[in-house]
């Protein structure tokens, strides 16, 4: 908070919060218009654990998924499907023998009405192309006693049937590292318990080096945004070094339940807005996002809506170091967006504006390059969209 006070008396020194700020931020904003593009880190080589189950065929593997004691699975390559999706109620782990190499043709349920949770995905591809041999249209879902999932190394291809790449309902202490997502219709990965009034967690979801790519519906933006993202968040956590692609409505969407979360490192392109904070989105950051050139609106902070009590979607969140390419608006924070930081970013080639404040609270917006295009105070809906 005292940082957010500091930050607002700034703006309130430098012409209505538009100025350049310190030398210090002058700086980063300059650092900020040569932002690397993000390059994830592909699905790695490891090591399977001595004395593992080892397995070869569908049937094999869903029998060793129904005993109860938890244990080490490893897929030989082959092809590993069924009319069913897979169960891993007991927090089984399961590797394939070689990285890439086992192709599961039906879903993974991880999780259940009970059990100790753990469950682990290392190294597997799924490729699914029938809605009927999944849980919920997920290639994988993680729901219930879900708790402490791990997806790493792991590639899952939707073919524009499936509804989402990864779906994970029960977040806590979810760990996703090195995944790939193509061709999903609502999310790429979606980690979400769907509940407003949750407290924040205990153990946060930890995710880093995401390549998502071809997120849409039939008709591609037919959701009105209510799916359509790359990537859709809605708890607490840590998510970083992200490449979002070809999404119909958003790259990053943050809501629901998130508060103080870390995004870094986050480069989008090709979609209609890059981050969409909505409802409910509080005390979080925004780092090194890469957004555009073929983007709309780079980041757009949704307004204090009445079916919401008129409560603003973001409320004091901080968008620093960052580059925005987007053609239309680099920032937009919409009615009632409450003691947000933008700040030590650049931007550049953006038609209405570099910012848009819209009858914001207590706003911060300083020590940006601008790159010429103006920090506005209307309404976006003001533009004139060749």
């Amino acid at each position: 908070m005292r940082t957010l006070l500091l930050a607002a008396g700034c703006a309130l020194l430098i012409a209505a919060c538009g100025g350049s700020g310190s030398d210090a931020s002058a700086s980063k904003a300059l650092e900020a218009r040569t932002l690397a593009p993000v390059r994830p880190a592909a699905p790695a080589t490891y090591r399977v654990p001595k004395g593992a189950l080892r397995v070869s065929s569908a049937g094999e593997l869903r029998d060793s998924l129904a005993a109860r004691r938890r244990r080490a699975i490893v897929l030989a390559p082959g092809r590993y499907g069924g009319t069913r999706p897979f169960a891993n109620p007991h927090g089984h782990r399961l590797y394939g023998a070689r990285l890439g190499r086992a192709v599961l043709t039906a879903g993974l349920s991880l999780g259940g009405n009970q059990g100790p949770g753990g469950g682990l995905v290392r190294g597997l591809v799924f490729d699914v192309r029938d809605r009927r041999r999944t849980v919920d249209g997920a290639a994988i879902l993680v729901w219930g006693s879900g708790r402490g999932s791990r997806i790493l190394d792991t590639t899952l291809r939707g073919h524009g049937r499936l509804a989402a790449g990864v779906a994970a309902r029960r977040t806590e202490g979810l760990v996703m590292r090195r995944v790939v997502v193509r061709r999903f219709r609502d999310f790429g990965v979606l980690v979400d318990a769907n509940n407003v009034d949750r407290p924040e967690q205990r153990e946060p979801f930890e995710i880093s080096d995401l390549d998502v790519a071809g997120v849409a519906r039939p008709t591609p933006g037919s959701s009105m945004g209510r799916s359509e993202a790359c990537v859709w968040i809605g708890d607490s956590g840590l998510l970083q070094r992200v490449r979002a692609r070809s999404c119909a409505w958003s790259g990053l969407w943050t809501g629901t339940a998130t508060r103080r979360a870390r995004f870094e490192a986050i480069d989008v392109d090709r979609t209609r807005t890059g981050v969409y904070i909505e409802h409910f989105t509080t005390n979080s950051t925004f780092r090194r996002l890469r957004i555009g050139p073929r983007v709309r609106v780079g980041l757009n902070a949704e307004w204090a809506d009445p079916a919401w009590g008129r409560r603003p979607a973001s409320v004091e969140n901080v968008i620093e170091d960052s580059r925005f390419e987007s053609r239309l608006v680099g920032v937009y924070l919409d009615d009632g967006t409450t003691r947000t930081t933008v700040r030590q970013s650049s931007f550049a080639r953006q038609t209405w504006g570099a910012v848009g404040d819209y009858r914001g609270r207590e706003n911060s917006i300083y020590g940006n390059d601008y790159g010429g295009a103006p920090v506005r105070h209307d309404h976006l809906s003001s533009a004139r969209e060749g």
